[in-house]
Order: C-alpha cells, then structure tokens, then sequence
C-alpha cells in the first residue's frame, strides 16, 4: 500500500488558463473575479497590465489623442511570456504589479446561495480530480479587450470565452464610467469622438477574424482562428444575469476537470 506522505510529494500540478475577452465595457473583468471568487487555486491575469507606455502609442491625427485600442498598444511579446511564466509556476511572478484595483469589477452582485453551490462543487471536482488523477488544478483567467488577436496567445489559453454586448450598451457603459485608465492611476474619460472614431472601429477591425464573414456583431465563431470558443451574449433575446453568465461559464470549466479524470 502507497504512503500517503509519498503521494502527496508526487502530486502533479494542472494550470488551466481561462480566457475571458470582451469588448470595454462587456462585463469580462466582472465576470473573471465573480469566477475567481468561486473557483478553489485561482488568480486572473489582466491584459491592461501589458499596455506599453504612452510615448510608445501612435497618435490618431483626428483627434490628436494615442489610440489604447489598436493592437499596437499592447506589449505583446511580454505577456507570452508572462502567460508561459504563469503555466510554469502555477502563479504569479512575484515581481508582477498589477494596477487593477480589488473593488473593479465587483459592482454587479450575484446570488451568494448558487455561487456557494458552485464553490461547493468545485472544491469537490478538485478533490476527485486529486485522487482519481494525483493533480492539482490551478485556474488562471486571462482577462481581455483583444485577448484574441494574437495566435501565440490563443494557442495558450485552454478554455476560450467570449462576451458579445451590442454595440449601444457598451458606449452607454462606457460614458457613464468614470474609471481608472490604461496610465496607472489616471482617471480616464474618453475624448471626445474616441468611442466612435477609434475605439468600437478598433473592436470590429481586431475581431473579424474571430466570427465567420468578418460579422463581429451576429456572426458565428470561426473554429480556423479559436478553436471551441464560447460566445455568451447577455442582451440577446432573453436577459441573462451576471449570475446566469457565471454559470454558463463555469459548466464549460467542469469539462475540462473531466477531461482531466478521463471522464
């Protein structure tokens, strides 16, 4: 008979990364700490940490302001390498300095009595999944304005969601929040004409290749550019509360555990 203690030392380690993209304003950061908050080992990773700084930006001539949304705008090589640094250690780096503040995001109560249930069942998974398979699962969601633009990051990310919010309820969110900016610590309103000169432009031109014929706002997803990626459209046809999301969500996370059993 195995020795516990030996077991135990022989434990192999699982990192999920979840990626949660979005449009600003589509209720991904909301979204990933809502699961954070339920999953059993797991820590989010937010793509607004990787903007380079702001003498780097190009400057849209127009309106004479840098342009945040264009593809440009985000160092790129360095979050590969953070997200394999992060599926390597199961964490992350110590020397990481996230400018995301904890209260962001969490303005969109959920019911506590089917968030326990949940917390409940994957402290549950995770212990099956210990004794059925000797791993641990950590979960990493990876959260996103244009998580799925670039192909190396794609090829990291093990489950892929995607939250589509029509057009005139982003720009409503979005000129109603006063929020903190891609400079950390700044206070941010948009200039005027961003929202419609730059910054949905840039939404639509980095995610055609996501949804087949290009259709960004009704399209279906395009298996060739990611592979499996769930798309949840809050507004559409019935409302769905943030509660119901997190759920939708979270029963796709429980096939990847299974997946790990070999269930």
């Amino acid at each position: 008979m195995s020795d516990p203690m030996d077991l135990m030392a022989n434990i192999k380690t699982k990192v999920i990364l979840v990626g949660v993209g979005g449009a600003t304003c589509s209720g991904k950061t909301t979204l990933a700490k809502h699961m954070k908050d339920i999953l059993p080992n797991s820590v989010i990773v937010h793509q607004d940490d990787f903007f380079l700084p702001e003498d780097m930006l190009s400057t849209h001539q127009g309106l004479n302001t840098k342009n945040w949304d264009a593809p440009s705008a985000i160092d790129w090589p360095r979050i590969r390498k953070f997200l394999r640094d992060v599926k390597c250690i199961g964490g992350i780096p110590l020397d990481h300095i996230s400018y995301d503040t904890s209260d962001d995001g969490r303005d969109v109560p959920i019911d506590e009595n089917r968030a326990d249930a949940w917390k409940t069942r994957f402290q549950d998974l995770g212990q099956r999944c210990l004794v059925a398979a000797n791993t641990k699962v950590i979960w990493v969601l990876v959260d996103g304005f244009m998580l799925y633009w670039d192909q190396d990051v794609i090829r990291q990310l093990d489950v892929c969601i995607f939250l589509r919010v029509q057009e005139h309820i982003l720009k409503e969110r979005r000129e109603t929040r006063f929020r903190v900016g891609p400079q950390p610590g700044v206070p941010w309103i948009d200039p005027e004409g961003y929202w419609d000169i730059i910054c949905y432009p840039e939404y639509i031109v980095t995610h055609k290749d996501l949804f087949k014929d290009g259709k960004v706002e009704t399209g279906e997803p395009n298996e060739g550019q990611v592979k499996g990626l769930l798309v949840i459209e809050p507004e559409a046809k019935e409302k769905m509360d943030m509660i119901d999301i997190v759920e939708v969500c979270l029963e796709k996370l429980t096939c990847a555990v299974s997946d790990l059993m070999g269930h």
